[in-house]
């Protein structure tokens, strides 16, 4: 036993869990640019504007935060009199400068300006009637494959306006140049212009800020000069370094009294992306224009902007809701880093004191520290409903928040049901990601494993740390319940892996829930092998090759079926299959493979991949591992072994075809193993089971 917890498994558990954890990119909760969530009885849609008015002005202030409203009596008289939100920020590259947000305003998709590990540059000057270095920027969509077709919105929408050095970047046409443009802004100018864009200058980072407001806030005064819909709206980080968080949006005057700005990119009350702002000037049409200036099809990342929830009308609550908003999208990164760290150090102490004394309090104490990183795995969803973003000091109430419920279902499954604790675990965390999917995943909107709004990933839906959950209870309690049922008729156990197994497919991947296109791609093939396992006890080519292709029928069918639905109401799926149609999906597939391959930059992302392979190994080899206690284990009940290879196939497949990589293996990994160490050690030596014995009993 001791040979297998030094060399194997536990450090499987704890580096693959806690690395993967905080290594997982921002974008792989997302997997990409956020597409259009159809209406659901859940989420309700955005309302949308009364009516189409002639003029939208977009003020853009580069590194506009909250805090700023807060202190700016001026700003502060604006909400009342605004629809207001916040603004995610996030561009194709590693930081959003100034320079990234005005070229992602001018393409309507996430655009590459600044140049990585570089601090933020100056904007490029306007000569001769051009934005200079306009070559270096095209050029540079190209290299990171971004997609982003530069000076869309120049050529989409007539008499665009720009004032401002960043608006000239935001009007230029596909070869740079600019009209109807100046150095600064005049609202004289305005009555000429079908929409305008406001450059009102980057908050200073210090000195000067409090007269950058004043002048922000007589910018809007100006604007609203002019008949139509003005729009204040952050447009970037004020640096490359800046603690990244979501911005202020304003939109005035309100549609219906003022309420709380959203779009169907994020199907969030009081949250937009800045490509929205595009896709609002252009009524939600742009020109498919690529970025050497040929009509191709060329989607919008955004979607108009729209208001929904109730009427605020105290501007002193609307701020305190928005900070308190930052507090609940900033803080679960870093607490989860802290979260994970000391879960790994009491399972090393534990590990530590069972090593040495083998008594039976440290075997106790070592399980129980092993089925709190299950619980783990819980918590990270069920803090979301304790609001803890606001409580006093909002990062140390996460971090309490999260390990006290991590422990309580430790403590609760191995109160009530022992050597079998990990069975409670695996069925609660099914339980609730399946209520929390159908629900619209309100448990998952800025929790420790959706922080969509900070990085830009996902705003809605199941990312891929919780899928990776997802995955891993649906087939444990699969394997459970089939293991209860294999004795009476193969085939109602198999028809059991199916039942279960397909409730997670469905919630997982259908549009409005947990809308996940790479989910459902690793985990149908999954739960097809564990049917068939289940049903004939072993596999050939031919069926291996059949489940294979039933898989990927299933999937396209669902993929090809969103497709069909109207463009404004598709999923990730149908987005998918219109881009592969048109053409225009090589982009994407390559930005996601560097994605993938990014985890290889250092020494975490090899590691997961040694616990990974490790893990799968043990699957299909249970003879080479070094445990008489898991060799026992292995034999001793009819589903281990598929619920075993259906978990190493998911993971597998995921890996494979999934932007998120090696992390997706690791996070199943580092949720599964915990528990099934948990479950040897509880025991004070291998036990004799014999082969029909149930999956779920007490030693």
């Amino acid at each position: 036993m001791r040979r297998l917890l030094a060399r194997t498994l536990i450090p499987i558990a704890t580096l693959a869990g806690a690395a993967a954890a905080f290594a997982l990119p921002a974008e792989g909760e997302g997997s990409g640019r956020a597409a259009a969530l159809p209406p659901s009885s859940a989420i309700p849609a955005p309302q949308a504007r009364e009516s189409l008015l002639a003029k939208v002005v977009v003020i853009g202030v580069p590194g506009l935060t909250w805090n700023d409203v807060e202190a700016s009596p001026e700003l502060t008289a604006l909400v009342d009199q605004s629809h207001v939100g916040s603004i995610t920020v996030k561009t194709a590259g590693p930081h959003t400068c100034p320079v990234d947000g005005w070229l992602t305003l001018s393409a309507g998709t996430r655009a590459w300006g600044s140049v990585a590990d570089q601090p933020c540059g100056e904007l490029p000057a306007v000569a001769g009637g051009k934005v200079q270095d306009w070559q270096t920027y095209v050029d540079r969509q190209a290299e990171h494959h971004t997609g982003a077709p530069l000076g869309r919105l120049a050529e989409s929408r007539e008499k665009v306006c720009g004032f401002g050095p960043g608006a000239a970047i935001a009007t230029a046409k596909t070869d740079g140049t600019v009209t109807n443009w100046q150095p600064t802004f005049d609202p004289a100018k305005l009555s000429t212009c079908g929409d305008a864009i406001v450059d009102a200058g980057a908050m200073p980072l210090r000195e000067g800020r409090e007269e950058a407001r004043k002048k922000v806030a007589d910018l809007v005064a100006q604007a609203r000069a002019a008949d139509g819909w003005v729009l204040l709206a952050g447009i970037s980080q004020a640096t490359a370094n800046a603690h990244q968080e979501p911005l202020v949006a304003l939109q005035l005057p309100p549609d219906n009294g003022p309420r709380w700005l959203t779009s169907d990119s994020t199907r969030r009350p009081g949250l937009i992306q800045l490509t929205d702002l595009t896709a609002t000037i252009l009524r939600g049409e742009g020109k498919p224009i690529d970025p050497a200036g040929e009509a191709e099809p060329g989607p919008l990342d955004g979607n108009e902007i729209g208001f929904g929830g109730d009427l605020h009308t105290d501007a002193a609550a609307v701020i305190e809701d928005r900070l308190d908003a930052n507090q609940r999208f900033e803080q679960p990164r870093p607490i989860l880093v802290a979260v994970s760290m000391t879960i790994l150090a009491a399972e090393l102490i534990a590990l530590a004191w069972f090593w040495f004394t083998r008594s039976k309090r440290s075997r106790s104490v070592f399980s129980f520290a092993l089925l709190t990183q299950g619980g783990f795995f819980i918590a990270v969803f069920l803090s979301t409903a304790t609001v803890w973003w606001r409580w006093p000091s909002p990062g140390l109430s996460l971090y309490a928040v999260v390990l006290a419920i991590s422990a309580a279902f430790a403590a609760g499954a191995k109160l009530l049901l022992g050597r079998s604790a990990y069975v409670g675990i695996a069925l609660a965390a099914y339980l609730i990601l399946l209520v929390d999917g159908v629900l619209g995943t309100p448990l998952q909107f800025g929790s420790m494993f959706t922080d969509g709004p900070v990085i830009g990933g996902r705003f809605y839906g199941f990312g891929n740390s919780t899928f990776a959950t997802l995955a891993v209870a649906a087939l444990v309690v699969a394997g459970v319940v089939a293991q209860k049922l294999i004795d009476r008729s193969r085939v109602q156990a198999a028809l059991a892996v199916l039942a279960i197994g397909g409730a997670a497919i469905v919630v997982d991947g259908k549009p409005g829930w947990g809308t996940d296109f790479g989910g459902i791609i690793a985990l149908t093939p999954a739960v097809l092998l564990m049917a068939w396992l289940t049903w004939r006890g072993g596999i050939t080519l031919r069926a291996l090759i059949g489940i294979g292709v039933a898989g990927v029928l299933a999937v396209s069918a669902v993929a090809f079926l969103d497709y069909l639905r109207p463009e404004d109401q598709r999923s990730h799926f149908g987005a998918f299959v219109a881009r592969l149609l048109d053409g225009d999906v090589a982009d994407v597939l390559i930005r996601k493979l560097e994605m993938a391959v990014a985890f290889f930059s250092g020494p975490a992302g090899w590691a997961m991949l040694v616990g990974v392979v490790l893990a799968m190994l043990a699957t299909v080899l249970p003879d080479r591992v070094p445990s008489a206690a898991y060799r026992e284990f292995y034999r001793s009940r009819t589903m281990v072994r598929p619920t075993l290879l259906a978990l190493s196939t998911c993971g597998l497949v995921g890996m494979l075809l999934n932007d998120a990589g090696v992390a997706l293996p690791a996070i199943m990994t580092g949720f599964a193993a915990p528990l099934l160490v948990a479950h040897l050690v509880a025991a004070p030596r291998p036990a004799t089971v014999s082969p029909e014995s149930h999956l779920v009993q007490e030693h």
